[in-house]
């Protein structure tokens, strides 16, 4: 794997019987950044993100985390690595501070390492309150955090601004750059075309296809006023 790659997948391919779920993908992530996934339901951004994150080790091609094979070493990589899937998956009953000490207990990891996360300033006044009392934005971000208390090299989150208002999105996406800004590389998947400002790649997906993987840079050269984004993902599908 070339140094400064953190995630490496070549010719990645799943399938459920007939459903070929995924199709070839290839591309390298850096250590550092923030790559977007999007595609519409369907392209196969949940079945990445459980390969990515060793929980589906039944694929064919190649995966490598920070110099890892996922098929091989899939326990070491889980000590690197820190998820959140689409759905809510803490415990409801739950304050705060109690789902955090029992997530930084798994991980073997201090309990007081949360507070070091960019996004407890604004869940620290309900750190007494259940988790099934938050509101959307409220309770991704206390996910993130997590997912966080191990201090994980890299991020895997799956949509985790669904169903959640514009503020709270971009609140969340602002503090995703801050943590690449301490040097933890994250992959997010997203359908809100306004999330594309804050990542530095974007991995297009269509039904199980890789239909494009380049850097933001790259899409803001080719396309010029507004709405690039559209036109960029118009082209790619056009293209495919």
């Amino acid at each position: 794997m070339t140094d400064d790659l953190v995630i490496e997948v070549k010719e990645l391919c799943k399938s459920y019987g007939k459903l070929e779920a995924l199709k070839g993908l290839s591309f390298g992530l850096k250590r550092g950044s923030v790559l977007g996934v999007t595609g519409a339901n369907g392209a196969g951004k949940t079945t990445l993100f459980d390969i990515l994150a060793t929980l589906d080790l039944n694929f064919k091609g190649e995966v490598k985390i920070a110099g890892f094979q996922v098929k091989r070493d899939y326990q070491r990589i889980r000590k690197l690595i820190g998820y959140v899937p689409g759905s809510f998956s803490l415990y409801p009953d739950l304050t705060l501070t109690e789902n955090i000490s029992f997530f930084a207990k798994m991980y073997g990891s201090s309990p007081g390492l949360h507070t070091e996360s960019p996004f407890w300033e604004s869940l620290m006044d309900f750190a007494d309150k259940r988790a099934d009392t938050l509101s959307g934005g409220m309770k991704q971000k206390l996910a993130i955090i997590c997912a966080m208390v191990h201090s994980p090299e890299i991020l895997f989150l799956d949509e985790p601004t669904t169903g959640i208002d514009s503020d709270s999105r971009a609140a969340i996406f602002s503090e995703l750059r801050k943590l690449k800004e301490r040097g933890t590389t994250v992959i997010v998947s997203t359908h809100y075309y306004e999330e594309f400002d804050y990542v530095d790649s974007l991995l297009v997906l269509h039904e199980g296809r890789q239909l494009n993987y380049c850097t933001m840079d790259e899409i803001r050269e080719r396309f010029r006023g507004d709405g690039i984004y559209e036109k960029f993902l118009e082209e790619c599908l056009i293209q495919s």
